[in-house]
């Protein structure tokens, strides 16, 4: 699979996950959204299933959230240890996945811009699928 990303978008996503780690500590409060069932070792049907549910939920969440005030991140920082955060937590870890570690903080600015993104014409295929060289972003 072709990288669809510039390097400079890669540099922003490290600087913003050191800064997050290096502020932990400050941030007010955190969701850890779940999801009924475990996806490990699934057929692609239940893993896609299981996702579907939970992505929409939760960027309604994050959508609302916005409109308040307050910033969000989806991080996959709870994967690494979600065993050990679902019992700090009393989540039934073979019952429930921990699908997100989101920090939740009133904003400190509004100067958001859209990211760089890969052109439209390299990811959306209509009526069949066109093999691309994904160039940099536009």
């Amino acid at each position: 699979m072709a990288p669809d990303y510039h390097s400079s978008s890669t540099e922003r996503v490290f600087d913003g996950l050191r800064h997050l780690a290096a502020n932990i500590h400050r941030v007010p409060a955190f969701v850890i959204p779940g999801v009924e069932g475990r996806t490990d070792h699934a057929p692609v049907a239940v893993q896609a299933g299981a996702w579907g549910s939970i992505l929409p939920a939760v960027w309604s969440f994050m959508l609302a959230a916005r409109a308040r005030g307050l910033g969000t991140v989806w991080t996959t920082a709870q994967g690494p240890l979600e065993r050990e955060l679902a019992g700090v937590l009393g989540v039934p870890y073979d019952d429930i996945m921990l699908a997100a570690f989101i920090p939740l903080a009133y904003s400190i600015g509004t100067d958001f811009k859209p990211a760089r993104r890969v052109p439209r014409e390299q990811v959306l295929h209509w009526d069949q699928w066109k093999q691309s060289s994904r160039g940099p972003l536009q």
